[in-house]
């Protein structure tokens, strides 16, 4: 699996930050959460810890001069300061600053007021600027415990661990923007807008940019080919006829195929188009294949093919089944002494998640991992199989793909499913 999780290493766990801009080492044991995309927290375990790390990024340029690092000083963050003074060095790239110190707690009744002895708590802090990029890391101990050179150490060595990417990529905001000025320099005779929260509008076609941005973040020298196939293939549907458009049933009948699509993506931006409920927050739609794209069947299809939603799915299931016979599936397979225990399919492509909607790859499944196993979903091209004997497996597959599910391109969903002799359910601890 990839991108934005905890990737398992001989060294721990391998954190990347929001578009890839680094990537931070994180040993074992921590437990690690991240509140919003820009925001990581990390902590011992346990229910009060003795200390935690938070880390924040964000791109600045001249236009946010609310991020600028003066913003994240020790005034500002620790108020009621005790005292401050230099902190430990870190070697990363770019310009770091660092402070050391402590604060009082804030007073949180009348009397503390009137009598000001208040407990302390110590922290360190560093602000890293890297080209566009501000990293702010503070760690704080719990109030009253001290600060204590193994809690420095273990934090200093996860931040040398710091990596930039080579080439950093746009924060969304600027992407779309970056999208909007390539749209109208190529078709400078549409009308091309910015729509909804993350989209375009070319006349009366709307393209949606997250999948792009996905692909984006992993190769952001190369935004226009990644994005200007799509531009024009929404420009060349405007351009088609009521044949193209409308294609009688018989001649696009065994392009016919179905596609697994979030639920929520489904009913908001894709509403108008044939779909069933699946499992796990996912749907079923239904695409005409045309070898290099896809394109989704519309209800108005239904009507003129004379075909009812159940028709469809008969037809497409009927395809799948002929594809996933002359395209056998290759896996890679992790074996744990004489047992199975996970496996993967080994090249992406875009009806690996579909196979799941086909009860031949069930049946083949259970007989490699037993009478129940979780699947993991978090993209289209991809699902990762998990024995049912390797709970540990089950909650480092559960962690990493929630993660990925964030990060990949076409993603599906950050739930896990459970494939048993009734079909395929929601896995549930």
């Amino acid at each position: 699996m990839s991108d934005n999780s905890p990737n398992i290493n001989d060294s721990g766990l391998t954190w990347t930050a929001p578009a890839q801009w680094f990537t931070l080492q994180l040993p074992y044991g921590l437990v690690v959460n991240e509140s919003e995309s820009s925001l990581l927290e990390a902590s011992p375990p346990g229910d009060r810890p003795d200390w935690s790390l938070t880390l924040y990024s964000a791109w600045i340029d001249e236009s946010s001069a609310a991020l600028q690092p003066s913003s994240f000083e020790p005034e500002i963050l620790f108020p009621d300061l005790i005292h401050s003074t230099d902190g430990p060095e870190i070697l990363v790239p770019g310009l770091t600053r660092s402070w050391r110190g402590s604060s009082r707690m804030p007073a949180t009744s009348w009397w503390q007021h009137i009598f000001p002895i208040r407990r302390r708590w110590n922290w360190c802090l560093w602000i890293i600027e890297y080209e566009n990029i501000l990293v702010v890391v503070s760690v704080q101990t719990r109030a009253g415990l001290p600060m204590t050179q193994q809690i420095l150490d273990q934090c200093v060595s996860m931040l040398n661990s710091l990596k930039f990417a080579y080439q950093l990529a746009l924060p969304p905001d600027l992407f779309r923007q970056e999208v909007l000025n390539l749209a109208r320099n190529q078709f400078p005779l549409l009308r091309i807008e910015e729509s909804g929260n993350f989209g375009l509008r070319l006349n009366d076609s709307e393209i949606h940019l997250a999948n792009f941005y996905r692909s984006y973040i992993s190769n952001p020298s190369h935004l226009r080919q990644i994005v200007l196939p799509g531009l024009t293939t929404v420009v060349r549907l405007q351009e088609w006829g009521p044949d193209q458009l409308m294609p009688p049933l018989h001649e696009v009948r065994d392009r016919i195929m179905p596609m697994l699509y979030p639920q929520s993506e489904a009913r908001d931006a894709l509403a108008e188009f044939v779909q069933f409920p699946w499992v796990g927050g996912l749907q079923i739609l239904f695409v005409l294949d045309e070898d290099e794209s896809y394109r989704f069947v519309h209800e108005e299809l239904l009507d003129a093919w004379q075909i009812s939603g159940d028709g469809l799915y008969e037809i497409a299931m009927e395809n799948l089944r002929q594809y996933v016979a002359e395209h056998p599936l290759e896996v890679s397979v992790v074996e744990s002494g004489e047992q199975t225990s996970m496996l993967v399919p080994v090249n992406p492509s875009a009806w690996n998640s579909a196979r799941l909607l086909e009860g031949q790859l069930h049946r083949r499944l259970r007989e490699m991992l037993g009478a129940e196993l979780v699947v993991g979903l978090p993209n289209r091209d991809f699902f990762v199989a998990v024995s049912f004997s390797f709970p540990e497996l089950i909650g480092e597959v559960r962690q990493q793909v929630a993660r990925d599910f964030r990060t990949m391109h076409h993603p599906l969903t950050e739930r896990l499913l459970v494939i048993s002799a009734d079909g395929v359910s929601e896995y549930c601890e």
